[in-house]
């Protein structure tokens, strides 16, 4: 499982640790990656490796951005790499601040954000979770997976280049009931989730943001944790369905969504098939 749903890190270049920032989900097997936009927007929001330029947010040179994933069980021995994402998207606008003291900010049509990272060496593939179009229905359980409350990790630097310390890179699993659906709320911001969202009965800790939230008894990803409360049985989670038509352009390429890249088959996404899935 921690093939498939990683960490996402971050550090700049001379830095003494390595922020976990939240979780994603790897949804196929040539590397796209699946988090909440708020977790990509962090380096900016926060200030370590971020700026805007123009509608777009620039990394740092600097800046190491991506996930770790671990070794499989197969190599006989524990470990992770690292991939750092090579491209990235999510949707909605800037919303520029009167106040001269506060910077501008980020305007969110939906919290589900995709990323790309390199493919696994040696012909190796990445080992994909299956999505679904299909949205909660209230009473319905949802499962979820993520690195709660992950510590940032110490590093130094040494003769043999960056050595990192040991640290815990655990699972936590939240189960809870859906309780409401807001398919409208991009239009109706009816909460304070950004876009299509759902809220369900569980415990969310910190790190938790933009991991996977499994419908049909945790057989397919229907949406990914948007926002939580602190010490509460109450998070909200943004649907996936609503975002899998919406455009990955590049500029030589356009027309791309996860719908098409599910129906292609190139990327090698599974075609989840049957009703409730």
């Amino acid at each position: 499982m921690k093939q498939s749903i990683v960490p996402v890190v971050a550090w700049r270049e001379g830095e003494n640790f390595i922020r976990c920032i939240g979780t994603a989900s790897i949804v196929s097997c040539s590397g796209y990656v699946m988090t909440a936009a708020h977790i990509l927007m962090d380096p900016f929001e926060s200030g370590y490796g971020a700026t805007r330029q123009g509608n777009r947010m620039v990394l740092a040179d600097t800046l190491n951005f991506g996930v770790f994933v671990s070794y499989s069980p197969a190599y006989g021995t524990r470990g992770f790499r690292y991939f750092g994402f090579h491209k990235f998207w999510l949707w909605g606008h800037w919303k520029e601040s009167p106040l001269i003291y506060e910077k501008d900010g980020f305007e969110y049509l939906t919290d589900v954000a995709i990323c790309k990272i390199a493919e696994m060496p040696h012909g190796a593939a990445h080992q994909p979770l299956n999505l679904s179009l299909n949205q909660f229905v209230p009473g319905e359980a949802a499962y979820s997976l993520g690195y709660a409350e992950m510590a940032d990790v110490p590093m130094e630097y040494g003769k043999d280049g960056m050595l990192i310390q040991e640290f815990e890179m655990d699972l936590f699993v939240s189960v809870g009931e859906v309780m409401r659906v807001f398919p409208e709320n991009h239009l109706q911001k009816d909460v304070p989730a950004p876009g299509p969202s759902f809220d369900f009965k569980a415990k969310i800790p910190g790190k938790m943001s933009g991991a996977p939230i499994f419908g049909a008894h945790g057989a397919v990803i229907r949406g990914v944790v948007s926002r939580s409360f602190s010490g509460e049985r109450h998070a909200f989670g943004a649907m996936l369905g609503p975002a899998m038509g919406l455009p990955l352009d590049e500029p030589q390429i356009t027309g791309r969504t996860l719908r098409t890249l599910m129906e292609t088959g190139n990327e090698g996404m599974a075609r989840v098939q049957g009703a409730g899935l």
